[in-house]
């Protein structure tokens, strides 16, 4: 059996470039994640029998911006000819998705076509009268195998309603099987996780993910599944329906074990340090086994940092280098309105002893569409007196699916799923638009002028290459 996994383009819509000025789109520029579709890989290790190729187009696009992605699928379904597609889809991917899926049973309406990730987990209704044949509801490694297992007895035609945690996309409607939501903590850590299946690396191997600026390579691993918060802006937290759960140590130190060719390890799951005791277990385990020669990248909380600052000197023992850090806002008005459940003094107080350890921050702070001059200057001057390596902004995005989408949706103005990429004011901005993109912009300068000062006070060192 022959399988295409796709991961869509990721459109390069960006109003704020529109506003932005040299030295702005330098700054900007930071923002871009270089990695693979760990999901696929993760997908592909479930069938290690079948042949199966990724096909990585948001890299492609990335890497060219002349890159025709449905030109390129369209050859790769002439050369490969597959018997399942399978696409992972965030909202920015969604008419991408339904472009791919178009093309593909216009080449043949018998090939099985899939979609899982956030968005149709989310928002299983925007598939109904589409091409998607199947989607996959929240955690999709198992259903994936079963689905491939029916495949293989029964065709395409098959009976795919017994496997749990689908939608399946037959007469302008969807039929729901049963939610894994329905399974109880224990059930889905036993029987939906599959934590000891490998994913299948080497199938992305081919595409070129390296940070240019120390030439290293850089891969994923997932340590965990979920969150342990809910802020009500993030889809991640409702994919596993509000559970968290953390990898066995032993299975995460396994997998390491695998990935030498690889100098930089992204742990790219929300909360790495979710599980305090099983963390400290991890790190130790790292530097005992000799994995320490990596470049680490772990998301961490800043009050978390403050309570276990014992933990995070660990982890740069371990080879802890760079953390991304959810901020997003210098007034507990606003972490109280997102959810956040965290303190302005927490995140001041977190980012020094972050900062006094050596690891290079990844900050983010999130730029509500109401913010009007003084909000942006105070934002700025909370940046300025809170230097990290890196200070990133995003515009504030309802995600369809999530609580703050249901809080607006009356308000949203852009439509086109193409511009949810957290960089575009959805939703009418207080300030005229243009205003609204050079404070944004402004802010992408504030961000260089923190990091030459936080280079001077804390050292100039980059990642070890």
């Amino acid at each position: 059996m022959k399988i295409l996994l796709v991961n869509p383009v990721i459109p390069h819509a960006f109003r704020l470039l529109d506003f932005a000025d040299e030295k702005a789109k330098r700054s900007i520029g930071r923002r871009v994640m270089v990695g693979p579709p760990l999901a696929l890989n993760e997908l592909a290790g479930m069938v290690p029998e079948e042949e199966i190729i990724i096909l990585d187009q948001k890299t492609e696009l990335d890497n060219n911006p002349q890159y025709d992605y449905l030109e390129a699928y369209k050859e790769e379904l002439e050369v490969f000819k597959p018997d399942i597609v399978c696409i992972t889809c965030i909202t920015a991917q969604y008419n991408a998705t339904l472009k791919i899926l178009e093309v593909t049973k216009k080449y043949n309406p018998e090939i099985l076509t899939m979609v899982g990730g956030i968005h149709p987990t989310l928002c299983k209704e925007s598939f109904i009268g589409t091409d998607a044949d199947i989607l996959t509801i929240g955690l999709g490694k198992n259903s994936f195998r079963m689905i491939v297992e029916v495949y293989k007895a029964q065709g395409y035609y098959g009976d795919y309603s017994k496997i749990p945690g689908l939608a399946l996309n037959k007469d302008n409607r969807l039929i729901i099987t049963r939610s894994l939501c329905s399974l109880s903590y224990s059930e889905i850590k036993e029987n939906y996780l599959f934590d000891k299946v490998m994913p299948n690396r080497v199938l992305t191997d081919k595409y070129n993910y390296t940070i240019k600026h120390v030439n290293q390579k850089i891969h994923y691993l997932s340590t965990s599944s979920g969150c342990t918060h809910k802020c009500n802006f993030c889809s991640i937290w409702q994919t596993t329906n509000g559970l968290y759960f953390h990898k066995d140590v032993e299975t995460i130190i396994d997998e390491l074990k695998t990935m030498d060719q690889y100098h930089i390890i992204r742990f790219c799951d929300a909360n790495t340090f979710g599980d305090i005791k099983k963390a400290r277990l991890l790190f130790n385990r790292i530097i005992e086994e000799g994995l320490d020669f990596h470049d680490y990248m772990a998301d961490v909380r800043t009050d978390t940092v403050l309570k276990h600052p014992d933990l995070i000197e660990l982890a740069v023992k371990a080879g802890l280098k760079i953390v991304i850090c959810g901020l997003e806002a210098t007034s507990d008005e606003e972490l109280k309105a997102y959810n956040k459940d965290n303190t302005v003094e927490n995140i001041t107080k977190g980012l020094r002893v972050l900062n006094d350890l050596g690891v290079y921050v990844n900050g983010n702070y999130i730029v509500k569409p109401e913010y009007v001059e003084k909000d942006f200057e105070r934002l700025a001057k909370f940046v300025e007196d809170n230097p990290i390596y890196h200070s990133g902004f995003t515009v504030l995005t309802p995600f369809p699916g999530t609580p703050l989408w249901e809080e607006v949706k009356d308000q949203i103005t852009i439509k086109n799923f193409d511009y949810y990429n957290l960089t575009n004011a959805v939703v009418k901005t207080t300030l005229p638009e243009k205003d609204f993109y050079l404070n944004v912009a402004e802010l992408y300068k504030t961000s260089l002028k923190t990091t030459d000062k936080y280079l001077k006070i804390y050292g100039n060192e980059l990642l070890t290459e």
